[in-house]
């Protein structure tokens, strides 16, 4: 029987909801919450010797910190392998399970299986490490999958605890890693891309060896009939924000965006604003914050009559490292945001 510590948010551990998110990182014996289910699972197997958990703001906000002292609570149990999860389809909590993963895998040699929905940011910060000791579970978007995802996480773990090597992602069943391993082929590179050319043009299925990504093909939208009349927003991905980040952005992987409102400003002035975004020398844009929000020189194009009037709120979030799938979620409702507000055209300030 192996030793398994389990990896939990505030409120899958029982401790509470949004008033507890900010609760330090903590352990307690045996399983707790789904980790329960899990130890039915894994039947006689593997024990969940302890429950690590911590809460969703504390960890976004002291990420470090909270990794460290996650990784001297593991220790402590001296586990076979490390659970995360299941987080299904909450940013926050896929991005703790992803990172704690990372740091335990890395810093303890210890295997470790988390559970996600496959668009959750936590899987990008997953494959961003390309750590061959940490396999994903894809899951549903919500709870409903709990027990589904609880047992495929029961079948990984086990055979990882008992060393056996696993086969490539789509085999499998983990979530591809963005990474390849050698191995030998009986045909060589040129018969296998002709098999594969040939199954394409007879309408035969193949698996590609080099998957590809597909983006959503975004046609350019029809050029204002009006600019003179035009109410025209600000939005932003350089992480602008007012002093002291209100909304608690991330500097990088960042799933959430905010307005802020201009008010009757003609420039954005020295220490209102400052810019969280780890991408690039936000020292800049500290000294100016025009360069992220160009407030002064709408104002002019404003009083001259080249559109019609400011929206009196600028859009604004960090772009590094973003995910594609969050980054489209959270353009999708700054636009429902925008039109609701009779906003007739944006311009999208480049970072």
């Amino acid at each position: 029987m192996f030793k398994v510590v389990h990896f939990l948010n505030q409120f899958f551990a029982g401790v509470g909801g949004e008033e507890k998110t900010h609760i330090v990182p903590e352990i307690r014996e045996g399983a707790l919450g789904p980790g329960k289910g899990l130890q039915v699972q894994l039947a006689d197997k593997a024990r969940i010797e302890a429950t690590v958990f911590c809460g969703d703001n504390f960890f976004a906000e002291h990420v470090e910190e909270a990794k460290a002292r996650i990784v001297e609570l593991v220790q402590a149990s001296r586990p076979q392998l490390l659970v995360a999860g299941p987080a299904f389809d909450s940013g926050r909590y896929g991005f703790a399970c992803a990172e704690v993963c990372h740091a335990v895998a890395t810093s303890l040699g210890v295997p470790c299986v988390a559970a996600m929905h496959p668009e959750n940011p936590g899987v990008d910060a997953h494959r961003s490490y390309n750590n061959l000791h940490v396999y994903v579970i894809p899951t549903t978007e919500t709870v409903a999958g709990m027990a589904q995802a609880l047992g495929k996480m029961a079948a990984l773990a086990t055979r990882l605890a008992a060393g056996e090597a696993l086969g490539p992602a789509l085999e499998e069943g983990y979530l591809p890693r963005g990474i390849r391993k050698d191995e030998v082929a009986t045909k060589t590179a040129a018969e296998r891309a002709l098999d594969m050319l040939l199954a394409k043009l007879s309408g035969r299925p193949y698996v590609t060896e080099v998957p590809w990504m597909r983006w959503e093909r975004v046609m350019a939208a029809q050029s204002l009939a009006d600019l003179a009349s035009a109410t025209i927003a600000v939005a932003t991905t350089s992480g602008l924000v007012p002093w002291g980040d209100p909304d608690q952005f991330w500097a990088r992987r960042n799933t959430k965006w905010a307005k802020y409102s201009l008010g009757g400003d003609r420039l954005m002035e020295k220490g209102k604003w400052e810019a969280v975004h780890s991408g690039y020398n936000t020292t800049i844009v500290g000294e100016n914050p025009n360069y992220a929000v160009p407030l002064d020189v709408m104002r002019e194009l404003e009083d001259s009559g080249v559109f019609g009037s400011l929206y009196p709120f600028y859009y604004s979030t960090t772009g590094g490292q973003g995910a594609p799938q969050v980054m489209e979620k959270m353009a999708r409702e700054m636009s429902q945001d925008m039109k609701a507000g009779g906003v007739d055209g944006v311009l999208l300030v480049a970072t």
